[in-house]
């Protein structure tokens, strides 16, 4: 059985954080590659991570994994230029 309840929080949590991101600065500029390392790097964590003793859907750290999509979500939706 899914637990929504990490899902929906770290999805939550993932909009907010990633509508802070700023694009475009002097000295950080993140391309498609760096995106897909991060990406990639996430789920790996995620899959390191597990999940909570407790939940026993899935394998992987889903409140990770979903505030991971968050974060990228947020970013393309609400992402600030400047």
């Amino acid at each position: 059985m899914i637990s929504f309840g990490p899902i929906i929080f770290g999805l939550i949590l993932g909009l907010l954080i990633g509508s802070q991101i700023k694009l475009n600065v002097s000295d950080a500029k993140f391309t498609l590659g760096s995106f897909v390392v991060i990406l990639i790097a996430g789920i790996v964590v995620a899959w390191q991570s597990g999940n909570y003793p407790f939940y026993t859907d899935l394998p992987i750290s889903t409140a990770f994994l979903s505030a991971l999509i968050g974060i990228f979500v947020g970013k393309l939706l609400f992402a600030r230029s400047k």
